[in-house]
């Protein structure tokens, strides 16, 4: 995993930055899943069990990212970051527990992601979303994502957003 700093707010509330070798890949589906229920009332366990094993099972530090934080040996939030075609990212997943939201976790997780992003290659990310995840929106659109397109995925209507790097990705980087 590339080296991150943790933002000291977060450090100094006991968090601690973990990568891929952290969780098992039971544990993270355990965790998304439950988050996916409880905020979007969306049963994809099947579906997101096969996606995070095929993601375990191809992970690779030069093309794939994953980070995570815990607290207190708990996961508390992750993303990822998959290859989608040699020149596109697709921004995997990125999800924080209900009771550590409102630190900034989402935009720490998000900066990490598209700054590994850009900094080995891709020009331009991609994520799909649930559509009631408004927050969540909000923040791909302070980050430079646009809407795409409505698609049908794991037999559930959302939005695929697409961000094209640019200066506010390569300040990340640097």
């Amino acid at each position: 995993m590339p080296p991150v700093t943790l933002p000291d707010h977060l450090a100094d509330a006991g968090f601690e930055v973990s990568g891929i070798d952290a969780f098992t890949a039971e544990q993270v589906v355990a965790f998304v899943d439950g988050i996916l229920q409880d905020d979007c009332r969306k049963d994809s366990h099947r579906e997101l069990k096969r996606s995070v094993r095929k993601f375990f099972d191809d992970f690779s530090p030069d093309r794939r990212f994953f980070l995570s934080l815990k607290q207190d040996g708990a996961l508390c939030a992750l993303t990822a970051i998959d290859r989608y075609k040699d020149d596109t990212a697709t921004l995997k997943w990125i999800f924080v527990s209900r009771d550590c939201r409102g630190q900034g976790i989402g935009s720490w997780l998000l900066d990490e992601a598209l700054a590994f992003a850009h900094g080995v290659g891709y020009e331009k990310a991609i994520l799909c979303t649930a559509t009631n995840m408004e927050a969540a929106h909000l923040l791909y659109k302070s980050r430079g994502f646009v809407f795409k397109q409505w698609v049908t995925f794991w037999r559930q209507r959302m939005q695929v957003f697409e961000s094209v790097f640019g200066e506010s990705v390569a300040e990340l980087v640097e």
